[in-house]
């Protein structure tokens, strides 16, 4: 096996299983996800742009936020630029909230809001329900009108 471009800390297959699952990224089964964190945890550069990651953080897992199919290991930049990422909320027919698989919910999912601006998120939270999120969402907004205008 090739050795690793960056250091790996404690646990962290376990931790980046987690984190990909809460973004909602799905696996066939325990071979494709091995299949994948291999891939990962080997790439050296961004799959769309060749730019090399400077640091493990760089790198980003793309998946199509509908499905949740794995496509690309890209960089920060080109993660963001991607389309979906601009019509995320489109699954809920309300703007910045969209819908997220959460295990620790009792209902399998919760309602994610997310507001980003020049490539930062300004907001970043969740609701059990569509009607806390679109509430947060609304004073989120009233409270910082000069945001959008």
């Amino acid at each position: 096996m090739a050795e690793l471009p960056f250091e790996l800390y404690k646990r962290h297959k376990y931790l980046t299983r987690h984190k990909w699952k809460r973004s909602g990224i799905i696996f066939q089964d325990e071979e494709h996800f091995e299949y994948i964190y291999n891939e990962y945890i080997h790439a050296t550069k961004c799959d769309l742009c060749n730019k090399l990651f400077p640091h493990s953080k760089n790198r980003h897992l793309d998946h199509c936020h509908q499905s949740g199919d794995v496509r690309n290991i890209v960089c920060c930049r080109c993660n963001r630029i991607r389309k979906d990422n601009k019509a995320i909320g489109s699954n809920t027919g309300e703007e910045y909230i969209f819908k997220h698989k959460h295990t620790h919910s009792k209902l399998g999912y919760n309602f994610k809001i997310e507001i980003i601006r020049d490539g930062k998120h300004i907001l970043s939270t969740s609701r059990n329900t569509l009607e806390k999120a679109i509430i947060c969402r609304d004073e989120f907004i009233d409270a910082n009108p000069g945001i959008y205008t």
